[in-house]
């Protein structure tokens, strides 16, 4: 059971980095808001496609109180997923990458801080010794000294940047939605929990962007509103999917690789719910985060860097910890 629960976190992770590098290159040929709303939407109709299809085949308990109580959990996982996606991939997008990977990999750190507060979790002195170790190997392994040291030798550099503060803001939230759907997953089962995710993240998506097109509708006279500079909320419309004809182009491709970002993303987080069911919130959230070492790894043989000192003993530490929880 152990080994199970193991190999779904290390699945998970697999997923969660491949739909997080798919996002990131979206976002440079998009828009951030954009490349999230795509991804989260394509999500949902993927969900309930599969959960028509799970129902009738494998018969899923949807009682009204698993439902009510899934919904009730959800508009608060919902908030989160809104608010974490869009702040990782901002900061992927603006950087620094050797500050983003680390700090959004300490995000199980909080979901397990929750877990045993609320949740009442019980982990072993000898298991909490070993999720410190995978979480520390992967902060390891996900940081570039060399890169780090640079940064803060530039001129008038800040280590609380605008990328710092998505990526801070990103990492809390998404602890939080672990937890969220963990204990969701505990009262509701394993589907319920991310439709309900998938579908409040989307509506906590929609508000600001029609708050924002109101507003901006309300004073389009105004020159100062006019010429103000502010981040993007807008909606994709028919012309920006019209450029999916033309897959090859820019934006063509920008929204091809959203959607594909959407549907991993949608599979890592289903996988993400199934194994709370079988190890506890706290691990499954601990081995899940290895996701940014696939990020790191990506960038490494894009750019064909070779693995630092610290690097190298990071992923020694989180294989060993990895391991020794199978065991």
């Amino acid at each position: 059971m152990e080994r199970l629960g193991v190999g779904l976190g290390v699945t998970v992770a697999l997923l969660w980095g491949s739909a997080d590098i798919l996002a990131t290159l979206a976002a440079r040929r998009l828009q951030t808001f954009k490349t999230t709303f795509i991804s989260q939407s394509i999500g949902l109709l993927a969900l309930l496609a599969f959960g028509t299809i799970a129902f009738w085949l494998w018969h899923l308990p949807f009682t009204p109180t698993a439902f009510a109580l899934s919904a009730l959990i959800g508009i608060f996982t919902g908030l989160c997923a809104a608010l974490g996606y869009f702040a990782f991939y901002r900061a992927l997008e603006i950087g620094p990458m050797a500050l983003v990977s680390p700090i959004t990999a300490t995000s199980s750190t909080f979901t397990i801080i929750l877990s045993v507060l609320i949740l009442q979790e019980q982990l072993t002195l000898g298991r909490m010794g070993l999720v410190t170790i995978v979480i520390l190997g992967i902060v390891l392994a996900s940081s570039s000294l060399a890169q780090l040291r640079t940064l803060l030798h530039k001129p008038g550099y800040s280590l609380w940047s605008p990328g710092i503060r998505w990526a801070v803001a990103a990492t809390l939230a998404f602890g939080a939605m672990d937890f969220g759907i963990g204990a969701s997953a505990s009262i509701s089962g394993w589907f319920l929990p991310v439709l309900w995710t998938r579908f409040f993240s989307i509506l906590f998506l929609t508000l600001p962007s029609c708050w924002k097109r109101y507003q901006r509708l309300s004073c389009a006279h105004t020159t100062l509103c006019s010429n103000e500079q502010t981040l993007s909320l807008s909606l994709p419309n028919l012309e920006d999917i019209a450029h999916l004809r033309n897959p090859l182009s820019r934006l063509g491709l920008g929204i091809l690789l959203a959607i594909v970002a959407g549907m991993l993303e949608n599979a890592a987080v289903l996988t993400f719910s199934l194994d709370t069911r079988i190890a506890t919130t706290g691990i499954t959230s601990a081995i899940a985060s290895s996701y940014a070492l696939v990020v790191m790894l990506f960038g490494m043989l894009m750019y064909r860097e070779r693995l630092a000192k610290n690097q190298l003993f990071g992923i020694v530490m989180f294989m060993s910890g990895l391991i020794l929880l199978a065991l």
